[in-house]
């Protein structure tokens, strides 16, 4: 028995540290758990070779998968990435929270993806060659430097309140951006049409005066005008929704 307990003492930890040193027999497959459609193809590939080239071949690779992490991280489509784990020796999966593309935030340098936490996606556009999504014009704050990283400044914040505002409305097609270019001298915020017609809106929502109507009221209105004349802006130029008496011209 003695024989037998020195054998294995010795022989286990060898076994162990060949299995560790082994190759594997397959290539690695990366499982991006819960990855959404809209995900681009290009961005899931390199995030699956990000991870591929952060792993060693063994199945016992500790600090390869707090690398894999980190690169998931910092790819900028996970809002947070719980864990990295191996659930077989040829398969590693990725659970996280996938950001939401929620808004195009529009400068001199294009049009730049943000989610519906301000935070800057991997997705930089040419001027109107974005995706159907909502406009924001008039940022004063800087873009941020590092893909992930959040936008700073109320006026987004304000911005991103309203996209959610519209979000489940029933016109939020013919809404074609939040301009915020008077937010440092008033804070206001200005709603611009699909056809160009200047919706006065006011301050974001919950930050009214006294004299202005709540942001109830103004979707109120125009939901009234979308299902009196099938458009959100009824046609009008300008439209200014902080007052009781929506003014039109």
């Amino acid at each position: 028995m003695g024989g037998v307990a020195i054998a294995l003492a010795v022989a286990v930890p060898r076994l162990l540290n060949s299995t560790a040193n082994a190759t594997l027999p397959a290539p690695i497959r990366v499982v991006l758990s819960g990855q959404p459609t809209w995900l681009p193809k290009d961005e899931r590939a390199a995030i699956e070779r990000g991870i591929i080239k952060s792993l060693a071949s063994s199945p016992f690779d500790r600090d390869g998968l707090i690398a894999a992490q980190d690169v998931a991280t910092r790819c900028g489509w996970y809002s947070d990435v719980q864990q990295v784990h191996r659930a077989n020796v040829d398969e590693v999966i990725v659970e996280g929270s996938w950001a939401i593309p929620c808004a195009l935030v529009c400068d001199a340098d294009g049009e730049h993806l943000v989610d519906t936490r301000g935070r800057l996606l991997p997705r930089t556009y040419p001027t109107g060659r974005g995706p159907k999504l909502l406009r924001i014009n008039g940022v004063t704050m800087p873009r941020p430097t590092t893909i992930g990283a959040q936008w700073t400044g109320d006026e987004i914040a304000a911005a991103l309140t309203m996209a959610t505002l519209f979000s489940e409305c029933a016109w939020r097609s013919q809404i074609a951006a939040i301009d915020v270019s008077s937010w440092t001298n008033d804070g206001t915020v200005t709603v611009l049409s699909d056809k160009n017609c200047k919706i006065i809106w006011g301050r974001a929502p919950g930050k009214e005066t006294a004299s202005e109507v709540p942001a109830t009221q103004k979707l109120a209105v125009l939901q009234m005008a979308f299902t009196q004349s099938g458009r959100v802006d009824t046609g009008a130029a300008v439209l200014d929704l902080r007052g009781d008496l929506t003014c039109a011209r």
